[in-house]
């Protein structure tokens, strides 16, 4: 019986203390009762049963936590991404203009010129509009990361709260079981 309660107590810290605890005072009174082998059983049934069930929800949170950690991880990546992006584009505009320049100057266009203005301002315009696109988009991405980081830890806190309503609800059942039985 003992050793029962042990295990629990390593699987799960101070809720198996608990457990360990409730399974030795158990086993007392299923001595004192002398219904004995029955109850003991049922007993190591139960204890079983709720630290597999709390466990599960443990092991179930956990896996969202990570799921979340990897979702924020994203997240940080889009933004990242997009700051590159953003500055390639700058780049880019910039190499745009100096070739328009070069292509003017060498084709003996004034660099003052109504139509070399005109030439980089729709380049200025073309590369703020990307720039615009890239970036909500890139924002959007890392908003939707974030809201899936949120819900997974949503789901990790309620599958360890089904963990911990489960054992609940055995040791509720349990509780019954022995109380019909009159022990």
């Amino acid at each position: 019986m003992e050793l029962v309660g042990g295990l629990a107590a390593k699987l799960i810290g101070g809720i198996g203390a608990g457990v360990k605890a409730a399974t030795g005072a158990a086993g007392a009174a299923a001595g004192a009762s002398g219904s004995g082998g029955l109850f003991t059983l049922k007993t190591i049934s139960t204890t079983f049963g709720v630290v597999s069930q709390i466990g599960r929800g443990i092991a179930a949170q956990q896996q969202q936590n990570a799921e979340a950690r990897q979702q924020q991880y994203e997240a940080r990546e889009e933004f990242v991404d997009a700051k590159e992006t953003s500055a390639a584009l700058k780049a880019e505009l910039a190499n745009t203009i100096a070739n328009q320049k070069v292509l003017f100057a060498s084709g003996g266009v004034n660099l003052g010129s109504v139509s070399v203005e005109q030439a980089q301002k729709q380049a200025v315009e073309d590369a703020e509009s990307e720039l615009s696109i890239s970036s909500n988009q890139s924002l959007a991405r890392s908003l939707q990361r974030r809201r899936a980081a949120r819900n997974a830890r949503s789901r990790g806190r309620s599958a360890l709260f089904q963990g911990f309503a489960g054992a609940a609800g055995t040791l509720a059942n349990a509780a019954l079981d022995r109380k019909e039985i009159g022990a």
